[in-house]
């Protein structure tokens, strides 16, 4: 989760894994966002602020049970260039 004060928004961290060749996603789509929810109850992001704002800031990072201290060292400072001010 990024906090407010980070230098980029998720979405910008999220190509900037990618161009690192650093696969991840976004974490979580809150409800007022799913297609058939927001048709139907005609939800806005305006309506659900905290959950707009986790939406806006979470992604998930690689975690499997074959990553090695070599590729976590490789996503910690891919992160850590991407987030320095």
């Amino acid at each position: 989760r990024l906090n407010d004060a980070a230098p980029i928004g998720r979405d910008r961290l999220i190509e900037g894994l990618f161009e690192a060749g650093i696969g991840c996603s976004v974490h979580y789509i809150p409800l007022h966002l799913q297609p058939y929810w927001r048709e139907r109850y005609g939800l806005t992001p305006a309506m659900f602020p905290h959950s707009q704002h986790a939406y806006e800031h979470m992604l998930s990072l690689p975690l499997y049970t074959r990553m090695t201290e070599v590729d976590v060292d490789r996503v910690a400072g891919a992160l850590r260039a991407l987030l320095a001010p």
